[in-house]
């Protein structure tokens, strides 16, 4: 009885070792991520918490320092290119920064269009006369609104660009 139990107490210090010997060589994967610490509010809260991706590939808890990032979308719309206006788009909504340029108008107004209730006629939203010198135009598109651009007979280098303000 004696030698049974001996070899049984030599059996669980070998594969102690083996075990020890297996994780210092990264043999059995290793799948927890490091997180900072949780502070409990009130001592309530489960202990769980939602954590971040870093650049690093590390993982940062959720708090004030490193909060949920959170996105919108992004848009940006050429309506016209090198005097070549686009079909006309449907937009995600929001607020857009119309911005336009031409060499020449030839006397006439560039018009930014957008469908109308009746879903087949294209009103004119606004109307332009000459390049705009500050930066565009600040309009407000509702989601899946259709816009498209009309240009002057005669114009010359026309560019127009529509730009969701994040």
């Amino acid at each position: 009885m004696a030698i049974m139990e001996a070899m049984m107490i030599r059996s669980r210090h070998i594969l102690k070792a083996a075990a020890g010997l297996l994780l210092g060589t990264g043999a059995v994967p290793l799948s927890a991520q490091t997180v900072d610490s949780i502070q409990y509010p009130a001592g309530y809260a489960p202990g769980t918490a939602l954590c971040v991706r870093q650049a690093d590939g590390s993982c940062s808890t959720v708090s004030t320092m490193v909060p949920m990032p959170v996105t919108t979308k992004q848009e940006s719309l050429t309506l016209v290119a090198a005097n070549t206006p686009s079909v006309a788009t449907a937009v995600s909504g929001g607020n857009y920064v119309v911005s336009q340029m031409c060499t020449s108008y030839n006397a006439g107004s560039l018009a930014v269009r957008y469908r109308g209730p009746d879903g087949a006629t294209m009103l004119p939203m606004l109307t332009k006369t000459a390049s705009d010198t500050t930066g565009g135009m600040l309009i407000a598109l509702s989601g899946n609104a259709v816009v498209d651009a009309v240009l002057p007979l005669g114009s010359v280098g026309c560019n127009v660009t529509l730009a969701r303000v994040p």
